[in-house]
């Protein structure tokens, strides 16, 4: 797996297959969001690409909060992500800066700009930019314009944990 911590060292991914979180713990949710994206980019023939941030955006946005509790470390995420097979992992440095973005903003500039995706796949309960006041219609919206496709991990699907044959 590759890692990547600056924004301005990403390669050209080809045929990506994105998905972006915080990821406090890389729990039963967040694996039913790797396997999918990891079984479609066997599928197409494309790149998995996980984006975090760090530090956690509440520890920035809301820096006096003592209350977020984070269940895996940033190594032990990024040893998560190697061991689910996704193929590269993009840590954005969160700043206030970047907190402030507008969703649209968001998904143009950084999401088409920097990843250019065929497929994002996020759970049902994703927010995103300025206040969380992006969400996954928002970027259902921007399908046909930015050329990917939005797959919805719901929540029951979130909570099945798939079992061996």
């Amino acid at each position: 797996m590759n890692i990547y911590r600056n924004i301005d060292d990403l390669p050209s991914f080809r045929k990506t297959i994105l998905t972006i979180g915080s990821f406090d713990g890389v729990h039963l949710g967040h694996q039913s969001i790797l396997r999918r994206m990891v079984t479609l980019a066997k599928e197409i023939g494309g790149e998995s690409v996980v984006v975090t941030f760090y530090p956690h955006p509440r520890n920035v946005v809301f820096p006096n909060d003592k209350k977020i509790f984070l269940l895996n470390s940033p190594e032990e995420k990024s040893e998560e992500f190697r061991k689910a097979g996704i193929d590269h992992l993009v840590i954005i440095p969160f700043s206030v800066e970047f907190s402030q973005l507008h969703p649209r903003e968001y998904i143009e500039k950084f999401l088409l700009a920097k990843f250019n995706p065929e497929f994002i796949v996020l759970g049902y309960d994703h927010k995103f930019g300025l206040n969380r006041r992006g969400d996954i219609s928002m970027l259902k919206n921007y399908e046909k314009e930015g050329n990917f496709k939005v797959i919805e991990i719901n929540a029951k699907e979130m909570c099945i944990r798939d079992r061996p044959s």
